[in-house]
């Protein structure tokens, strides 16, 4: 046996363990497991998990994920997505709890086994008792006697039992709901204007040199370059071999033969499939949908059943496995019923949603695409192969001049700083390798994500230096300007703020205004600086404020609070909802702790050689 298992922490526990419903316990292609079918893929405690209970497990949740793909996973699919891991851990912590229960001696009686068994809704027919062909034919289809059933109803209701009494009597008061309702639930009413150019009474004049001067002395970061590195580069890409590459017709002819998938798309169905224990009933279902007493929705329901269930996605005539059901489904022309049909789970009724025809594309009309995939495969390849060589060369001394004349590398020269994006040095790797250089380095062959490649020396460092006035008078000016202009709309907005504060309108005051409803603290008010509604928030009714950032400046008064209103019936259930939202998820992680504790307090111990047995087992 393999070692312990850690803890397991989870705030959600799934109690459709070992396949309750009836659509639950048919197979996903899993057959009874044969030598390993008694022994056990793990213990917790005295409580084991048998081979075929997890492989049941693991078939449904591949069914299910499935069905939500739209196509059949593997199971090399499952093991790299780490399903089966999910899956073990989730029957882990059941067999902590069974463990539990039998340990404390927690179970139910045959009243309330009977009572479940009654009331599966995937053991009832159409008229909503209970079927005893059904429960059979489901049962027999998941390779479980109804004495192994009658363990699992047991087990399942005395966990349950232990889920309520470890964290169903959690009950939050309206406390925290209600002041968090007291705090989000709160609206105003603004009222706010712009303070911009427009406002000026005229232009904002040119400065002097007095003020240029000061303007460039107070700012020099704003006029200091940065950090310039010159580096020398050799370069090669797909794009510039493709005209060197010869194009193999027959080669064209051959990507086109290899790709039917691609150019040769067959007819699908965008398909639902409900599954019935009998055909009796699956023809009862089908009567009851061409007459129109019950609609596809009604039969889904009555088998406890989501549409999310039995919704196949979009599948091809091979995807559908059963040929009976391929060629009843690809009959239809045109959105409509088919079936019912015997399929791999049992008789079946068939929706089609959707008609997709087939799609073909002649080579004539693929070429051209095929023609550019072509040239640069191998133009990549042959960069590839390039490598080695050109590691060669430098190692062996070349410079990157040199190795331009030798290979089809071609040289350039950039200056590269901390903004700069163009050219080559769109490339983060090349950023990364420019950053990097240590001049007198012997320069090495990087990849891009493109496939191609480079090789660059650094030849000198240019240190951040603040430019001449001279060279940046204009942009200084354009600054001052703009300092300038924010100082006086700043003294525009104290001076409106003043009048407003002493109760004259926006109007008045010369400002145009909009008005805001309902505005909540979350709320975004466009061309309106982002701190605007925060700052709307703490002030009192009637009050302003002046609030700018690099959208402007505006002046902001609340004209009205609305507080949240507690006694309000949608307001009250709202907080009740909140509540019990609150009280269920404290109730779910005590529980899950405790699940944890009995876990790690009972030992779990794992036999991989019967875990990849059962892998090895399901198709």
């Amino acid at each position: 046996m393999a070692s312990p298992t850690g803890r397991k922490k989870s705030n959600t526990f799934v109690w459709a363990v070992l396949g309750l419903l009836v659509i639950s316990l048919t197979g996903f292609g899993v057959r009874q497991i044969g030598s390993s079918g008694g022994q056990a893929v793990a213990k917790v405690g005295d409580e084991s998990i048998e081979a075929n209970d997890y492989a049941r497990l693991l078939s449904n949740q591949l069914r299910s994920l499935s069905a939500q793909f739209g196509t059949n996973l593997t199971m090399e699919q499952a093991l790299s997505f780490g399903i089966d891991r999910n899956v073990l851990s989730q029957a882990l912590v059941t067999a902590a709890l069974d463990n539990e229960d039998a340990r404390i001696g927690l179970s139910v009686g045959d009243t309330q086994v009977q009572k479940n068994l009654l009331t599966t809704p995937g053991f009832q027919g159409l008229s909503g008792k209970f079927d005893q062909g059904a429960y059979k034919e489901a049962l027999r289809r998941a390779n479980i006697s109804p004495a192994h059933y009658d363990t699992i109803i047991r087990k399942n209701a005395a966990r349950s039992m232990l889920q309520v009494a470890v964290g169903g009597g959690v009950q939050s008061n309206d406390t925290f709901a209600l002041a968090l309702y007291t705090f989000v639930g709160e609206t105003r009413n603004l009222r706010w204007a712009k303070i911009d150019e427009t406002l000026l009474p005229e232009p904002v004049r040119a400065p002097n040199d007095a003020e240029i001067g000061a303007q460039y002395q107070a700012t020099p970061g704003a006029y200091t370059s940065l950090e310039t590195r010159k580096i020398t580069y050799a370069e090669m890409t797909p794009e510039n071999l493709v005209d060197k590459i010869a194009v193999d017709e027959a080669a064209l002819k051959q990507l086109y033969d290899d790709q039917t998938t691609r150019f040769h798309i067959p007819a699908r169905r965008i398909v639902d499939r409900l599954v019935y224990p009998s055909d009796e009933a699956a023809k009862t279902a089908f009567a009851a949908l061409l007459d129109g007493t019950k609609s596809f929705e009604d039969l889904v329901t009555a088998r406890g059943l989501t549409l999310n269930d039995v919704d196949l996605g979009e599948v091809t005539q091979d995807q559908l496995g059963s040929p009976a059901a391929a060629e009843a489904v690809f009959l239809l022309n045109e959105p409509g019923f088919a079936g019912p049909v015997e399929t791999d789970l049992g008789p079946a009724v068939f929706r089609v949603n959707a008609v997709l025809d087939a799609q073909d594309t002649p080579f004539e009309d693929a070429k051209a695409e095929l023609q550019g995939e072509y040239v640069a495969d191998r133009a990549r390849r042959q960069i590839d192969d390039s490598i080695g060589h050109i590691n060669d060369l430098l190692a062996g001394g070349a410079t990157l001049e040199e190795i331009a004349t030798q290979t089809d590398m071609r040289v350039s020269a950039i200056d590269v700083t901390t903004a700069t994006e163009d050219g080559i040095a769109a490339h983060e790797e090349f950023r990364q390798a420019a950053s990097a250089a240590v001049k007198g380095d012997f320069p090495k062959v990087v990849t891009l994500a493109d496939g191609g490649i480079f090789a660059l020396r650094l030849d000198a460092i240019v240190a951040p230096a603040l430019k001449p006035l001279a060279e940046v008078k204009d942009q200084v000016i354009d600054d001052w300007k703009a300092a300038e202009t924010r100082k006086i709309l700043l003294e525009l907005a104290a001076t409106a703020k003043a009048q407003l504060d002493a109760g004259t309108d926006f109007e008045v005051a010369a400002l145009t205004p909009k008005n805001e409803a309902n505005i909540q603290r979350q709320s975004v008010i466009e061309a309106a600086p982002g701190a605007m509604v925060t700052e709307a928030f703490t002030l009192e009714n009637g009050q302003t404020a002046i609030v700018s950032d690099d959208l402007g400046i505006v002046i902001v008064k609340v004209t009205d609070i609305r507080p949240f209103d507690e006694k309000d019936p949608k307001n009250v259930a709202a907080v009740q909802t909140l509540n019990r939202q609150i009280s269920n998820q404290i109730g779910t992680d005590i529980f899950a702790a405790f699940a944890a504790s009995v876990q790690e307090q009972a030992g779990v111990t794992i036999n991989q050689s019967v875990i990849n047995a059962v892998h090895a087992q399901i198709r």
